[in-house]
């Protein structure tokens, strides 16, 4: 099985990671990587905002905290009485994806530079967790100077964020994949 299959089928969601640093050449390439995945009519409607500053991370985490306990949702509101709740997982390094308003592919295309950081990281013995939980600071009361300290230019909406690091104990096992999820139509001559 070549390298690259090996990565993708090694690569686990991780929630709890050392506290080193995540060296910047290896977030340059994976940054490199999520700038180099495909998007329709290659529009490429994503902007990056790379976050190793624990403070900055911690900061986001206490407003999503702030708006979860005050959610009609009860779900939200237990996640985030957990006294360790943080939105990165203490991971010491963070990459948010914004989208351009506006632009229909922009969900979709940014997913796809995810995944190829997600799997790059993978690739660099790194460990990471793909999340969209980390939204809700930016919706609220709070969002519109946060993505301004940010550096999220207008017109563009924080969609998902990749939580790096080097990971702290035993990477899980992958769950079992669900049964019944491909259909196969073939041709005559297969």
């Amino acid at each position: 099985m070549n390298e690259t299959i090996q990565n993708i089928l090694k690569r686990r969601s991780v929630r709890s990671y050392q506290p080193q640093r995540v060296e910047p050449e290896k977030l340059h390439l994976i940054l490199e990587c999520g700038l180099y995945a495909p998007s329709a009519i290659n529009k490429q409607p994503w902007h990056f905002t790379v976050i190793t500053d624990r403070t900055v991370l911690d900061k986001i985490s206490a407003e999503n905290k702030r708006i979860m306990l005050a959610s009609d949702n009860p779900k939200a509101r237990e996640r985030a009485a957990q006294p360790d709740f943080d939105s990165f997982h203490h991971a010491p390094a963070a990459i948010i994806v914004s989208g351009e308003d506006g632009n229909t592919f922009a969900p979709a295309d940014c997913a796809n530079a995810m995944e190829n950081m997600a799997i790059a990281a993978q690739s660099l013995g790194l460990a990471s967790c793909y999340l969209a939980g980390f939204r809700h600071c930016f919706a609220g009361s709070n969002g519109s100077a946060l993505k301004a300290e940010l550096s999220i230019p207008q017109g563009f909406t924080p969609l998902y964020a990749l939580a790096l690091g080097y990971p702290a104990g035993e990477i899980p096992e992958p769950a079992p994949r669900r049964e019944g999820t491909v259909t196969w139509i073939t041709g005559s001559a297969e």
